[in-house]
């Protein structure tokens, strides 16, 4: 599952006309809320989850394919909120439709360079390039150590003292 994140702009409405403001953008799309939580189908069948789309401080989706039309779905939400896309919650890879205007309302750890995406083909290369950072800047897994054998020796002064204070040799 990839998720993207999204930061509204100065510039974007607060509730209540958010929430229609992404339902719209999902009819511009041909998608539509499937009924389970979250859950939006695209044209093509493609799966998107939108979290938090009432919410005035930003939304998040998530999708496990990135197909043409989740980068379509994406550009019309932000086309129609008024949003930024980041990659990551720090604020990496910020991403605006073009033409939109305003700050990020909510603030970034840095200040990244900001990329606009003109086209749901120039948004799928970005989503496709924000998910191989990401993958490149997980860490790779390390094997789990051997356990370390405990040495049996005489105890020292410090835990005839610990034996003495809790009752148990250490």
């Amino acid at each position: 599952m990839f998720t993207v994140y999204f930061s509204h702009a100065t510039t974007t409405p607060f509730q209540p006309g958010l929430r229609q403001l992404v339902d719209a953008a999902l009819v511009d799309c041909g998608a539509e809320w499937t009924g389970l939580e979250a859950e939006v189908r695209l044209s093509d069948g493609a799966l998107l989850y939108l979290f938090g789309e009432d919410e005035s401080d930003g939304m998040l989706a998530e999708y496990p394919i990135l197909t043409s039309t989740v980068a379509e779905a994406l550009l019309a939400i932000l086309s129609r909120t008024n949003s930024f896309l980041l990659g990551d919650p720090q604020g990496g890879a910020l991403v605006r439709a073009m033409g939109v205007v305003g700050d990020t309302r909510t603030p970034l750890f840095f200040a990244p360079q900001i990329t606009e995406a003109d086209s749901a083909d120039a948004l799928l290369e970005l989503l496709k390039q924000i998910q191989e950072d990401n993958a490149d800047s997980q860490p790779t897994s390390r094997p789990t150590p051997a356990p370390v054998s405990r040495r049996s020796s005489k105890p020292g002064p410090g835990s005839i003292i610990l034996e003495l204070l809790f009752g148990k040799a250490v």
